[in-house]
């Protein structure tokens, strides 16, 4: 993190106290119950006059936020941020939760008492398939914002960033200058995961919990034409 390069938007939230970013660093198990059963609307209403004064002195210009807890979060994005368009990247869950669970074991480990790496799985799990099955059904009851979504693989990302991107600038009908194409060409040429390579899953040693969340992980992957590879179990 550096003052001037881009950061994921959920630290606005935390302003707030309704925030994913004190879950991924504490494990205070009354505090996530009630920020999933709280209202975001208000989060997001902060979240767009956050934004407002940070453009406040300049052109008008297209906002690019990042996080991955929108998904918790997608009527509320919407009714303030009425002329959204999401990009949603989708990756096998294996590789999702083998990283979740390396990454929340670490920040634990400095910010919280850790817990037993088997409930942390659990618990990594349970998480990842709830959200899946909630954005599924946001976007179901929704058809009228299908042209919201533009669906990205992250195999494709990876594979073809350069081609990839400029499908989204094409879906999103804005003009991709020479001058952002060639600093993304630079981009790619220096991160060593883009050279010559696939993304493609692996097997996790996530036991139990994975086998137990199956059937709702095989759903996504089917849906958005995902590998799916059960975990290694012991």
């Amino acid at each position: 993190m550096r003052a001037m390069t881009p950061h994921e938007c959920v630290a606005i939230h935390s302003y707030t106290l309704l925030s994913e970013e004190f879950i991924s660093t504490c494990r205070i198990p009354s505090y996530e119950a009630f920020l999933h059963a709280a209202d975001l609307c208000p989060v997001y209403a902060w979240q767009r006059r956050f934004l407002q004064h940070l453009q406040s002195r300049y052109p008008t210009r297209r906002w690019v936020l990042k996080s991955p807890d929108h998904v918790c979060g997608l009527e509320a994005l919407l009714a303030a941020f009425p002329d959204a368009v999401v990009i949603h990247t989708h990756r096998s869950p294996i590789e999702v939760l083998q990283s979740s669970c390396q990454l929340t074991e670490v920040l634990h480990g400095l910010f919280a008492r850790p817990g037993k790496r088997e409930q942390l799985r659990a618990r990594e799990t349970r998480v990842l398939a709830e959200r899946m099955e909630r954005f599924i059904r946001f976007r179901d009851a929704h058809p009228e914002l299908a042209g919201r979504f533009i669906d990205v693989t992250y195999s494709e990302l990876v594979a073809a960033p350069l081609a990839i991107v400029a499908r989204i600038y094409r879906e999103l009908d804005v003009p991709l200058s020479d001058v952002a194409l060639e600093r993304m060409r630079h981009l790619v040429s220096a991160r060593s995961r883009y050279q010559n390579r696939s993304a493609t899953t692996t097997q996790a040693d996530l036991g139990e919990p994975v086998r137990e969340q199956s059937r709702r992980f095989e759903e996504y992957c089917s849906r958005f034409g995902l590998p799916w590879q059960q975990a290694r179990l012991r």
